[in-house]
């Protein structure tokens, strides 16, 4: 009798090592999550390329329209962050994968450049319903130390799907078969219609009682605003949630825009991943231009380079997050961004480097950016998710969102500016942005540290996945 409890045991024991969360009865998350991620992979190398392929229109007529439909999105995350805390996370995720999927069917439609601007300012939507909800999610199905290993865990999972995902569609693409293109926008709207069903059913109801004790206290509520006690699932199995009570007027209120409007703290948080979110530049625009073009290296040096990114993060950060479990999630963070500071410095290095010892600096600079990367992002994640009041998380999730817009807006301006006459000022802007960042999260940690403190400060079982 005594041998299956053992058993578990230890697998739970394993488990806690590895840094992954309680799975059992999630499996519908899961499945969801990497579905999804997998049909994102396998579009990303048509992401641009779909409409020169399918359409007369030019590459001028496609990146016009493209920035003209971001810039369209961008006043709709503020709607998306209202739409997560009237409705629910749970609610807001179906609706932005039936959003996803309409759009890229949709994709078949476009001739012009008036319906490529319509279809692409329709995903995108779905994409700002997607960064208010997911991470608002997560923190109505786990909370303290196994919320930021639900983080950990889905991005080495998403990072592997997109992987897997990138390489069939790719696969697809080089077969030559005309209707490649299409099979695969299809293929995408099918997972994003699939992922809403499973969200739809998540196979668990969770109890939001004990999340709606705490609702009440606003900016100030202790445990990082957090309000969340029971559940083990989705939010609001039957459609509640969202720490309002079901009161659209009280999320409206004192909970909602004007809550966040009076916190400093969430202001000092806002600005510090502002700044910091510029340091994501390194390996997606910064690398490919400078390594190539400016100094010369082999063209295969930054795919090379961002593989192994994506397969650290596959392989390590769900045990590295577990190991920071008891370091508050302020210090993480500026951890994470003090070795991001140190792959600047290491590129900076490069023009005193030959090109062997340069390939290698290279690699080098890539793990420490990745293993800072793996540092912070799973603690950014769960500070943005908890550090306001409960019935204001979708909105302030939403803004947090618009941080990235930033940097996705003028970062490849900064770049492109600085990066083959200026390449000593474009590393010392970057790294005065990353210190700021990290700073900025000291700063707030020195400010509310209860709201920023470390996962495991207290029992994580109410919270847990099981």
């Amino acid at each position: 009798m005594s041998g299956p409890p053992a058993s578990r045991s230890g697998r739970s024991r394993l488990a806690d090592r590895l840094g992954v969360p309680r799975l059992s009865g999630n499996g519908r998350i899961v499945a969801a999550t990497a579905l999804d991620s997998f049909g994102v992979g396998m579009f990303i190398p048509l992401n641009f390329l779909f409409f020169l392929l399918t359409t007369d229109l030019t590459v001028q007529q496609v990146g016009y329209g493209t920035s003209l439909a971001t810039l369209l999105s961008v006043p709709v995350a503020p709607l998306a962050g209202s739409a997560v805390d009237r409705w629910g996370p749970k609610a807001s995720l179906v609706a932005n994968n039936i959003l996803a999927t309409g759009g890229y069917l949709c994709y078949l439609l476009v001739d012009s450049q008036v319906s490529l601007v319509a279809v692409l300012f329709v995903v995108l939507c779905a994409e700002r319903m997607y960064w208010a909800s997911w991470p608002a999610f997560v923190a109505d199905m786990a909370q303290g130390e196994e919320l930021d290993r639900w983080y950990a865990f889905t991005a080495a999972g998403k990072n592997a799907s997109v992987g897997l995902g990138g390489a069939a569609g790719g696969a697809l693409l080089a077969s030559g078969w005309s209707g490649a293109a299409v099979l695969i926008v299809l293929l995408n709207a099918v997972t994003s219609a699939v992922t809403a069903l499973l969200f739809a059913f998540p196979g668990r109801r969770v109890s939001v009682s004990a999340a709606l004790t705490g609702a009440a206290g606003g900016a100030g509520e202790p445990e990082d605003g957090r309000g969340t006690g029971g559940g083990d699932g989705s939010r609001g199995g039957d459609g509640s949630g969202s720490g309002s009570g079901g009161s659209g007027r009280e999320a409206d209120g004192a909970g909602g825009w004007r809550s966040l409007l009076g916190d400093r703290t969430v202001f000092l948080l806002i600005g510090a991943q502002t700044v910091f979110v510029f340091a994501w530049l390194v390996p997606t625009t910064v690398l490919p231009v400078y390594l190539v073009e400016v100094r010369g290296l082999p063209a295969w040096l930054p795919s090379t380079a961002l593989t192994l990114n994506a397969l650290l993060i596959v392989v390590a950060q769900s045990t590295l997050t577990a190991r920071l479990a008891m370091v508050r999630r302020s210090r993480v963070i500026v951890r994470g961004a003090g070795l991001m500071l140190g792959t600047v410095a290491l590129l900076a290095l490069l023009p005193v480097a030959g090109e062997g010892a340069g390939v290698g600096l290279v690699y080098v600079a890539v793990v420490l950016f990745t293993f800072g990367q793996m540092t912070a992002t799973p603690a950014m994640t769960a500070v943005s998710a908890t550090v306001a009041p409960r019935r204001a998380r979708g909105r302030y999730l939403s803004v947090v969102n618009l941080t990235w817009t930033v940097s996705a807006i003028t970062g490849p301006a900064l770049v492109g500016a600085l990066v083959e006459r200026h390449t000593p000022v474009l590393w010392a802007v970057l790294a005065a942005l990353t210190a700021l960042g990290g700073l900025g999260y000291h700063l707030a940690g020195r400010m509310a540290p209860e709201r920023l403190g470390a996962p495991r400060a207290k029992p994580a079982t109410a919270g847990a996945v099981e």
